[in-house]
């Protein structure tokens, strides 16, 4: 579980919406324990995506960019 990208990403989106929480609700001591904890949560995160996330399939050279289906040779015309 712990490897794997999508719970890391979903994990660190509701680490920091709860550390903003905090923040509004004014626990200033909680709020500092969290940012400290933050950039282990934040290395995790990067270490995770990069190592078992799947690459993609497509280039660069295909297409400009992985998730819309623009193909590179049509903006170069």
């Amino acid at each position: 579980m712990l490897q794997n990208p999508t719970f890391a990403g979903l994990f660190s989106t509701l680490y920091l919406v709860l550390f903003v929480l905090v923040i509004v609700l004014g626990y200033g001591d909680i709020a500092m324990v969290m940012f400290l904890f933050s950039p282990i949560l934040v290395l995790w995160l990067v270490y995770t995506v990069l190592r078992y996330g799947k690459p993609s399939a497509r280039t660069f050279d295909e297409y400009f960019y992985d998730d819309v289906d623009i193909r590179a040779d049509k903006l170069r015309e």
